[in-house]
């Protein structure tokens, strides 16, 4: 099985890179360079490179942390750029601070997206401290239909949102179905983590999926078997690989 998994090639759709080391965070150090040699041991064409919403993900000098969303949207560009085509990369969002406004988050956005070059959005409500169905998100969402880019958004337990409240799979479809855009119009969503311990109202749910961070468990607690038929109920056309490292090891 381990042969046959490295043979198949992949487009990891959740992955970090990580440029510091940290004693408070579970994102272990991970460089373009380490990042790329994981892919190639991995059968990883193209890995899609996602913020995680906080200002400390970059390291960043005195000046860009006065402005760390655009800081870390020109970072996430510039890794983008310098992987030859190897990473995808998603831009950051921020709802405190300057971005306190929508309109600067949605101006913010515009730019990641026309200028940099930025291709989804990751929105993760843990780390914003605010729920996914805030309606301070509802123009985000419009503004990402407009420019016609996917949203990954977060939902799993985490030390900032310990009663996984703020990124529940409920409040996801309720932000995107409240938005107020006819079907067709809505943005391409992709729930992470296959919706954490929620996983079963992914059968119910719209959108995609990802995988990272929850298959490996729903297979060690349930079986093999039983994942295999819940990927099938919740639909193959909707789900998306992804391992989420370096969080979590590569297979």
């Amino acid at each position: 099985m381990s042969l046959r998994w490295k043979e198949i090639r992949k487009i990891d759709f959740h992955a970090h890179v990580v440029l510091h080391e940290r004693e408070d965070t579970d994102l272990k150090l991970n460089t373009p360079e380490m990042m790329l040699e994981v892919m190639e041991k991995n059968n990883v064409e193209r890995a899609v490179i996602l913020p995680i919403n906080y200002p400390e993900y970059f390291p960043l000098t005195g000046d860009e942390r006065k402005d760390w969303l655009r800081a870390n949207n020109d970072r996430q560009a510039e890794l983008m750029r310098e992987s030859k085509g190897r990473f995808i990369a998603f831009a950051d969002c921020a709802l405190s601070g300057i971005y306190s406004g929508t309109w600067q988050v949605v101006a913010e956005l515009e730019r990641a997206v026309k200028e940099l070059g930025l291709r989804g959005l990751k929105i993760h409500p843990s780390n914003l401290k605010v729920a996914a169905d805030d309606p301070r998100l509802f123009p985000v969402v419009k503004k990402a239909a407009e420019l016609e880019i996917p949203i990954l958004i977060h939902s799993y337990p985490s030390a900032s949102d310990p009663m996984f409240d703020l990124s529940a799979p409920e409040r996801i479809f309720r932000l995107i179905w409240a938005v107020g855009l006819d079907p067709e119009e809505r943005p391409p969503f992709i729930i992470a983590h296959m919706g954490g311990v929620r996983f079963l109202e992914m059968v119910v749910g719209g959108g995609y999926i990802d995988l990272a961070g929850m298959l490996l468990d729903i297979c060690e607690l349930y079986g093999v078997e039983f994942a295999e038929r819940l990927l099938r109920r919740i639909g193959l056309e909707r789900v998306l690989f992804g391992m989420d490292y370096p969080i979590f090891p590569s297979l």
